[in-house]
């Protein structure tokens, strides 16, 4: 993505479907290592394969692409490794892309969580198997697991775009919606596509087509079975959703969602019960016990614990500040959580979809986060219909300058930052040239000696936000990414 971001299926297909798959430097080459080792053994290797979520799914990959002779998919990468031999696993390194994690690296701590979060669903998958007597249930685990492959590398080659999407779904849009208006396609879709250029096990690729997972509409259908809390839920008489009900790859489907909405959105989520009355009709049981099992498989997967760069999904069902090891580290977590205004910022975000009061909240913010190094802040609205500019929110202007500053008139800055989302810093050296392009009367807001900062924000189709902080002097580089960071959350 060197001048625009992919949109559209067939770009991102192309930009993606070549791009090696992300697996820890140390573990490629312990297994370089392993290989060499006359006496190693496949038994001495699982820990190592099943500690890197893309080496596995190279390995399962590689052993369905050239394994002719199987009776079905071969859909555990232990199980795979064991199929392809040395020689086999020795090939897949020419998809890997060593990398060395950094836990401060914002790209590679978004592609962990991603991985978490599909482990917790395959442990969903796995109990809500069992709890529906299914034979089998390693399979749906790892069936489950690796059907957000995709997902993993765009978060880890398109961090931007899939936060976009996450703040948008956390606003109340659709993840569809969200989706296509970033991406320009669903990420299904383009999953499917890629799976297929992979040459993925075809049961994970089944878990995404309409003639083995079941419509909105069905899925309605489904969750109408479970009548009220109390009762079992009745039998369907299509014999369609019978048969879909049966398979167990609509629990790895569920899962998935539920394990996605309960990280993105929360376990206060308003489509959750949806999906826990799906699974209790699915499993033939009280609504009350579809919840607790979907809890309880969180929990095992919290005591598992393999990749745990974020409070669990168990966690979270308490406070994600309970969670901690110790009773002085949750005394110090408790601490710092009320210290950071960003933390408190994202915590206020969570359960607001209006946009001035986000713009609100992020403006309060800001005032906590540069107390020392600025008192100004001003919030403006532009109608992109009407295409008119005004102050929305403001704090340390006096009201008649505000007001006497032509905000219509011709602005090459404004200009920008109504066109796309853009951030600006204006230092010593842009200052001077910047005034001139600012809307007549501007001038008034600012002197020689201040730094400013100017971003965007479209808080819809029609109205974009630009948000002006000016410092008391000069302001750097890290302070410009808090900055941008601060509106990011809002958005």
């Amino acid at each position: 993505m060197k001048n625009k971001s992919p949109f559209g299926l067939n770009e991102w297909l192309l930009y993606l479907q070549d791009r090696k798959f992300p697996v820890g430097s140390d573990s490629i080459a312990k297994l370089r290592k392993q290989i060499k080792t006359p006496d190693a053994t496949l038994d001495r290797m699982q820990k190592n394969i099943a500690s890197e979520p893309m080496l596995a799914f190279a390995i399962l990959n590689q052993a369905n692409a050239i394994v002719t002779y199987k009776r079905n998919d071969i859909k555990s990468p232990i199980h795979a490794a064991s199929m392809i031999g040395m020689s086999g696993i020795s090939k897949v390194f020419e998809s890997l892309e060593p990398y060395t994690p950094i836990a401060k690296n914002h790209v590679h701590r978004a592609f962990s969580r991603e991985v978490q979060i599909s482990y917790e669903a395959a442990f969903m998958a796995r109990r809500w198997a069992i709890e529906k007597k299914i034979s089998h249930v390693e399979d749906i685990f790892w069936v489950t697991f690796f059907r957000d492959a995709v997902r993993w590398l765009l978060w880890f080659h398109a961090h931007d775009e899939m936060e976009q999407i996450t703040q948008k779904i956390r606003r109340g849009e659709t993840n569809i919606a969200a989706e296509n208006s970033i991406l320009g396609c669903r990420i299904d879709e383009l999953t499917v596509a890629l799976f297929k250029h992979w040459q993925v096990p075809s049961v994970i690729l089944d878990s995404f087509l309409t003639d083995q997972i079941p419509t909105a509409e069905e899925l309605q259908s489904i969750a109408r079975l479970t009548h009220t809390p109390d009762q079992l839920p009745g039998f369907a008489e299509d014999k369609r959703i019978t048969i879909l009900m049966n398979s167990p790859l609509i629990l790895a489907y569920c899962a998935s969602k539920v394990s996605q909405e309960a990280n993105v959105v929360g376990w206060g989520s308003k489509n959750l019960p949806f999906y826990y009355r799906v699974i209790a009709a699915i499993i033939h049981i009280r609504l009350g016990d579809a919840i607790q099992s979907t809890h309880f498989a969180t929990a095992e997967a919290a005591l598992d614990a393999r990749y745990s760069i974020k409070p669990s999904l168990a966690a979270q069902l308490l406070s994600p500040i309970l969670f901690t090891r110790t009773e002085g580290t949750a005394k110090s977590s408790t601490k710092k959580i009320k210290a950071n205004p960003l933390t408190q910022l994202q915590a206020k975000l969570t359960d607001v979809t209006d946009k001035k009061q986000r713009a609100t909240l992020a403006m309060k913010a800001l005032l906590a986060i540069f107390k020392n190094q600025s008192d100004q802040v001003l919030i403006l609205k532009h109608s992109n219909t009407s295409n008119k500019l005004s102050p929305m929110l403001q704090y340390g202007y006096d009201i008649n300058t505000l007001k006497g500053i032509r905000w219509n008139s011709p602005s090459n800055i404004i200009s920008k930052l109504v066109s796309k989302r853009v951030a600006v810093h204006f230092d010593d050296q842009k200052f001077s040239s910047m005034a001139k392009d600012m809307p007549e009367g501007a001038e008034a807001l600012l002197s020689s000696k201040q730094h400013l900062f100017l971003a965007s924000s479209p808080a819809n189709e029609t109205d974009t936000y630009i948000y002006w902080l000016a410092g008391k002097e000069q302001l750097d580089r890290d302070q410009f990414e808090t900055f941008k960071r601060v509106i990011k959350l809002a958005d």
